[in-house]
């Protein structure tokens, strides 16, 4: 057939280009891969603007890249003729610009539908069912829209062909589409299925796109003015598929780049918020790691013994803090500003032409490594709260315990020369030890559930709720270490936040008060396993007991168990008293038999027998409901110094934590009035330190350019550095059961010779009020006082200032840089149960030492 003198209405003959064909296809593979991959790493809700835009970026990488793009190139694989270029189909620019928008239009409106939250399965179903036919519907759109562009020819169809064209679509889109958004939790870490979705969308894109090519005649209607005209969309649809594969690479280098600084941070010290939402799902970032921020590279020890553990002070510190929020997080903005400098100062101090600059910070600012250790905490929980746009308030709560991370397992090839089995006695710390597990960093846990209207916010925010099961073996990569061990944590912390937001533990209960002596010094107490805030215990009321109750436990007082058991069984067989007085007290001997008896069947006998009663009344804040307010649970105690030698963690319901750790615990519970003791004595601690800073540091260049620091700088130095470690005690190695012991140093008095600061130099520093109604003077660095409190200064030569307060214990906070010294009085806190009945068990087993 000769195509030199082709008149309109003629058919012209094609074939395909093979090598095109194939291109066609991988054009079409790169949008789709990066579509899969945009869709797994966002948000699973709509509601906010990101949302949208992910949403929106979504479907322009399928709608331009995986169909648009890939029609042309397939379009450019069909040969008219006999392939001279005035007969190559040419495109009208209308069409064509019309046909890159159409299926963006509709891929965002199926990717809306199918990310729509629904409340039943069925609409469920619906919604992914109406997101697979928009969106198969709009690969079919864009091809015959796209061919109405076509301005040479006139496009004839085979029916037969169409509708093909039209199954293969659908079906391919709703296969795909349905299959990803049903099973995307589960896929977390399974790149290959995300690559199998990407190639099998490609390739029904582009079968589509060939079975109605194949059935299509084209009707010739003139000659095309430019012959390489249909070069111009191929070019275009080049640079946009180059564009998106090299989108996809740089997002992979990303990703794989922050999964090895995710892996280099698990050997430093990092805090990690552990969210779950009402179905038990976890929060985890896009890529199926927990959302994280690093708080140190390792905690600066004292000493051998000063280990950064549950009985370090600074943790219990720490712990307090996050159940009241709002007594530091006024500090977080001073805090940053102040570690900012110190860095700067430290920078600049090692420099061997360091300037006299250290006037800024006299060393008691920054030597005690504890302030600048919580100072880092209180802003890297700031920064979490930040990244997941909740207020610090909402942050969460310390987990009770710190996890060991970038471990070796015991299987490791490393250690099975040196292993000689799975476990081994240590008969002086009484418990089974994992023997071959190496820990370099270490990471602390803040949980948090939220509701449904909570989880919606953090979804819109650009994280995800995923099943534990499906993340576990990504988060434990990231942390590196074992599965099985991240497994059981995540199980203890849903039972941890549980038992936070629904435990009703009040009532009359038998609890065994059992310290456990140290070899390094301090103790330990028996806790039960799963809710280590609470003593191992036993029902025996339902509520609080009545006088005549209390007055028959009386009875028991110093007894040992059987010899109480005795004393109730004698009372049982007191039945010639047939008054109701008598048999309601034989029923409560019965109680309380049954009690004890209970009790010594789950303790260790060596123990349990030795202890003795305590007929005191003493109320624990175990109960944490939600929404309502908590009874105390009231306790009577069966006491002793417990034998370190036994093997407490061979029982499967108890275990042992450090006494300080848990008497510090008892202060945590809503409506503790320790709340408002510990937000005065933070303010008290960090407030001249970080007043003192903004003050100076305005003031600095001028004490400089007068040559003034140079002498205070050698003044302080002579006068006033303190060593750069001070030594801490224990808690329990004396009376003294405070968990802040250490924390807040004595007042010493320091002579620094400076000129006091004008009032006038102290721009921008102003009073203000605490929302509690104390006043906090941010002049003299932000010292927060309640209204009992009287403050007396003299502002004479010595520059010292004195803060009273009757009836309160006093501990100093002293300012170097300008001479100010300050003793404030805070309200004593009140001593909680464990101190009490620790007081009373030192008394009664442990003699007093000679000479006293």
């Amino acid at each position: 057939m000769s195509y030199e003198n082709l008149q309109p209405g003629d058919i012209v003959s094609s074939f395909f280009n093979p090598a095109i064909v194939v291109g066609s296809y991988f054009a079409s593979f790169s949008g789709c891969l990066l579509t899969i991959e945009l869709l797994h790493r966002r948000g699973t809700a709509l509601g906010s603007l990101r949302s949208w835009l992910e949403t929106i970026a979504c479907a322009a990488a399928m709608g331009v890249v995986g169909i648009w793009c890939m029609h042309f190139i397939g379009n450019r694989a069909i040969t008219l003729g006999d392939g001279r270029d005035s007969l190559q189909l040419a495109y009208a620019p209308g069409f064509t610009t019309l046909s890159v928008f159409l299926p963006v239009i509709g891929l965002t409106a199926a990717f809306a539908a199918a990310e729509y939250r629904t409340a039943t399965p069925l609409h469920h179903w619906l919604a992914l069912t109406v997101t697979g036919i928009i969106a198969g519907l709009s690969i079919v759109g864009m091809h015959y829209i796209g061919n109405l562009g076509t301005s040479n020819y006139t496009l004839k169809y085979n029916p037969r062909y169409l509708a093909a064209a039209f199954i293969i679509a659908e079906g391919d889109c709703l296969l795909v589409l349905v299959l990803f958004y049903t099973w995307r939790e589960a896929w977390i870490n399974s790149w290959w299925k995300r690559l199998f979705c990407a190639s099998f969308l490609a390739g029904g894109v582009s079968a589509m796109h060939f079975t109605a090519s194949v059935g299509c005649q084209y009707v010739f209607q003139h000659y095309a003015a430019a012959g390489r005209q249909r070069d111009v969309q191929v070019l275009i649809a080049g640079v946009l598929c180059g564009a998106a594969a090299l989108t996809f690479l740089t997002y992979l280098f990303f990703t794989r780049h922050k999964a090895r600084s995710n892996r280099k941070r698990a050997s430093k010290v990092v805090l990690t918020c552990a969210v779950f939402d009402l179905e038990g799902r976890i929060l985890v970032n896009t890529d199926g790691t927990l959302p994280a921020r690093e708080i140190t590279d390792r905690y600066n020890s004292y000493g051998f013994t000063d280990e950064f553990n549950t009985a370090h002070s600074v943790l219990h510190w720490i712990f307090r803090v996050t159940y009241n929020w709002a007594g530091v997080s006024d500090l977080v903005p001073k805090m940053k500003s102040h570690l900012i400098a110190q860095r700067e100062q430290h920078d600049l101090d090692s420099r061997p032409d360091s300037p006299a600059s250290s006037t800024i910070y006299h060393p008691s600012t920054y030597n005690d490594y504890s302030v600048i250790f919580r100072e880092r905490f209180c802003v890297a929980a700031a920064n979490l709260a930040s990244s997941l746009h909740i207020p610090l308030e909402k942050l969460g709560v310390l987990y009770d315990r710190i996890i060991e991370t970038a471990t070796l397992p015991d299987t490791h090839p490393i250690l099975r020369g040196t292993r000689t089995s799975n476990k081994q006695e240590d008969i002086e710390m009484g418990a089974n030890v994992r023997k071959l597990v190496f820990g370099k960093g270490q990471i602390l846990f803040v949980v948090r559930q939220v509701d449904t209207e909570e989880a919606d916010k953090l979804l819109n925010a650009g994280f995800r709720f995923a099943a534990v099961p499906n993340v576990a073996r990504t988060i434990a990569e990231s942390l590196q270490v074992p599965v099985a061990v991240l497994e059981s944590h995540c199980d203890e912390l849903q039972r941890y936040i549980h038992n936070l937001e629904t435990l009703d533990k009040s009532g009359t209960w038998f609890s065994l008060f059992a310290p456990i002596a140290k070899a390094h010094g301090g103790f330990d107490i028996v806790v039960n396993k799963r809710a280590q805030n609470q003593l191992p215990d036993v029902q025996l009321l339902k509520g609080p007991p009545q006088p005549w109750q209390h007055d028959v436990l009386t009875t028991l007082d110093g007894l040992r168990p059987h010899a109480c058991i005795r004393q109730m069984e004698r009372r049982l067989a007191m039945r010639e008293d047939p008054t109701p007085t008598a048999m309601r007290e034989r029923t409560f001997a019965a109680a309380i038999i049954s009690a004890v008896q209970t009790l010594d069947r789950t303790l260790p006998p060596e123990w349990f027998s030795q202890s003795h009663f305590l007929a005191r009344p003493y109320n624990a804040h175990y109960s944490t409901v939600t929404g309502g307010q908590a009874m105390p649970s009231v306790i009577y105690a069966f006491c002793l110094m417990a034998d370190m030698h036994v093997a407490i963690d061979a029982f499967d319901s108890f275990t042992r934590v450090p006494l300080s750790f848990f008497s510090a615990r008892q202060r945590c519970y809503a409506g503790s009035p320790d709340h408002a003791n510990l937000a005065r004595d933070i303010h008290s601690e960090f407030g001249p330190l970080l007043g003192r800073k903004i003050v100076k540091a305005q003031t600095s260049s001028k004490l400089r350019a007068s040559g003034v620091s140079g002498k205070l700088k050698r003044l302080d130095s002579a006068q006033t550095d303190p060593p750069m470690y001070k030594e801490r005690k224990s808690s329990y190695t004396d009376t003294d059961a405070s968990s802040e012991n250490g924390l807040v140093d004595k007042v010493e008095p320091i002579a620094v010779h400076a000129t006091p600061v004008p009032e006038g130099d102290a721009e921008g520093v102003e009073p203000d009020h605490d929302p509690s109604g104390a006043r906090r003077d941010n002049f003299w660095g932000g010292i927060m006082v309640d209204s009992e409190m009287t403050v007396q200064s003299d502002a004479r030569n010595d520059s010292s200032y004195s803060t009273t307060s009757e009836q309160n214990r006093e501990f100093g906070v002293s300012a170097g840089g300008l001479g100010l010294q300050t003793a404030v009085g805070t309200a004593k806190q009140e001593d909680t149960f464990v101190e009490e009945l620790m007081a009373v068990t030192r008394a009664k087993f442990i003699p007093p030492k000679p000479g006293y």
